[in-house]
C-alpha cells in the first residue's frame, strides 16, 4: 500500500465570516439574497483569531454496570456545541454607522443572526461564490462590551460580545446562486 502524504490547507487568513439578518435554507445560503444583502456584513477583518472559535464538546457517560461482567463501557451522549464570545474591533468615538463600526452596527444585542463560515480560501481576495462550503452559525448575540487592554503598545479597543447557538448547533451547507 502507497504512503499518502496530502497537501495540507493553511489557516492563516483563510477564514471568511460574513454577518446575515436572514437564512432561508440554512444548509444552502443564497449569496446575492442573503449573503451578499444589503443588511450583510463581512466581519471577518474585524473578528480577532480569539473571537472566533466555534467548538464542540462531546459527553461521555459509562453504561450501567452488568451482573456477568468486571468491566463497565462507555458510550457517547449529547454534543454540546458553543463558541467563545466574539471579540472585533470598533470605532470608539464613530457612530455606529460610520465606517470602522459596520460590525458594531450589524451585531446587535439580543437579535438572532446568521455568522456564515467560509474556511480554505483566501478571506480578502476570493470572493463567495456558489457550490463553495460553509458552516452556517445560527446564533442568538449577546450584549456588546468595549474591551481593550491598555498596557498593551500594540493593543486596540474592541468589542467582546457573548453568544449563544439557536437550535443544535452549526449546519454545514453550500453555497446557493
Amino acid at each position: 500500500m502507497p504512503v499518502i502524504y496530502p497537501a495540507g490547507t493553511p489557516t492563516l487568513g483563510n477564514t471568511k465570516v460574513s454577518v446575515a439578518t436572514a437564512v432561508a435554507a440554512i444548509a444552502a445560503p443564497k449569496i446575492a439574497t442573503e449573503v451578499n444583502a444589503a443588511t450583510s456584513v463581512d466581519i471577518s477583518c474585524f473578528l480577532y483569531p480569539a473571537g472566533w472559535n466555534p467548538t464542540a464538546t462531546p459527553a461521555k457517560g459509562t453504561k450501567p454496570a452488568r451482573l456477568c461482567s468486571t468491566r463497565t463501557q462507555e458510550q457517547f451522549n449529547r454534543t454540546s456545541y458553543g463558541m467563545a464570545d466574539l471579540q472585533y474591533v470598533y470605532d470608539p468615538q464613530g457612530l455606529d454607522t460610520a465606517p470602522g463600526n459596520e460590525a458594531k452596527k450589524a451585531l446587535v444585542p439580543g437579535t438572532t443572526v446568521y455568522l456564515i463560515e467560509r474556511i480554505g480560501l483566501d478571506a480578502e481576495d476570493t470572493a463567495y461564490a456558489v457550490g463553495q462550503k460553509v458552516r452556517v452559525h445560527q446564533v442568538l448575540l449577546g450584549e456588546q462590551i468595549p474591551s481593550g487592554d491598555r498596557t498593551d503598545e500594540n493593543g486596540e479597543f474592541f468589542i467582546t460580545q457573548p453568544v449563544v447557538y439557536v437550535g443544535a448547533g452549526p449546519v454545514d451547507g453550500t453555497l446557493a446562486a
